[in-house]
């Protein structure tokens, strides 16, 4: 089973280099969030240590290449300016498969994001929970949760990146067949993890609180930027306004802080071309 999926039966694959600015990204890629920090640290070891494992290429044309999986280590070897990478050159259709299971092996993917590559495999190739079990050397519970997560509401989905639940709290509303009652259950579960909105001054000081949603900073819902990058991009805005408004008295580390995220605002305007 492991050798059908990764295709090592079929194929030989070998090492290349391969120019990095020649690499299309891969299309099933079942990673969707990339963090900029993890990115930085990455490229960082990369940077002292060297690359210690090569990505996965396929050739599509003279000089054409398509990932197939390690898309972290290219966009970490980019943000080094480095010209070219080592990959494993493979030869067959079962790029997805690879690309999903190297995550999976990897612990690279949100439980949402793994849910949906376990799911995209058990119906490209017909594989009971026991298989996909064996495949990855999982045990067929582990499987059988994950799998659980395709029956979670839509806006928990979406909400998901602000909140980031545990895979347990995740089964217990998977487990609710109820679609009204899984939302209502959501809704209750984010008031208790992001707590009570800020107190307002002009409130009595013997009103009751109440536990209700902290909203989104103002601008994100049209924001380009990932969820998890674009929260603290906003927040960190607002704060700024916050001591625009009352200046404050700066220590020499806040200086260089606000230097430092100064330099980095321009330099991504820049290459955004704004």
């Amino acid at each position: 089973m492991k050798d059908a999926l990764f295709g090592l039966s079929r194929h030989a694959p070998h090492l290349v280099e391969v120019p990095v600015d020649r690499i299309a990204p891969n299309p099933n890629q079942p990673r969707r969030e990339f963090d900029e920090e993890e990115l930085r640290g990455l490229a960082s070891s990369i940077e002292r240590h060297g690359l210690q494992q090569p990505i996965g290429v396929r050739q599509t044309a003279d000089d054409r290449w398509q990932l197939v999986y390690g898309e972290r280590r290219l966009r970490a070897m980019r943000m080094l300016g480095r010209e070219t990478i080592f990959g494993i050159l493979f030869t067959g259709d079962d790029d997805e498969e690879i690309a999903i299971v190297e995550n999976l092996q990897r612990s690279d993917l949100n439980p949402l994001e793994e849910s949906d590559a376990l799911a995209r495999l058990a119906e490209r190739h017909g594989y009971s929970h026991r298989q996909l079990a064996e495949a990855l050397g999982r045990k067929k519970t582990y499987v059988t949760m994950m799998l659980s997560f395709q029956r979670l509401a839509p806006a928990i989905r979406e909400d998901y990146p602000l909140l980031r639940p545990t895979k347990a709290k995740l089964e217990a509303l998977a487990a609710i067949d109820d679609r009204d009652e899984q939302l209502r259950a959501w809704e209750k579960l984010k008031r208790a993890e992001m707590g009570p909105l800020p107190a307002s001054p002009a409130a009595p000081a013997a009103a009751p609180s109440r536990r209700e949603p902290v909203s989104a900073p103002a601008g994100i819902a049209s924001s380009a930027l990932p969820a998890r990058t674009a929260k603290p991009v906003f927040q960190a805005r607002d704060v700024l306004r916050e001591l625009q408004a009352k200046p404050q008295s700066l220590s020499d580390t806040d200086r260089q802080a606000l230097a430092d995220m100064r330099s980095a605002i321009d330099a991504i305007l820049a290459a955004a071309g704004q």
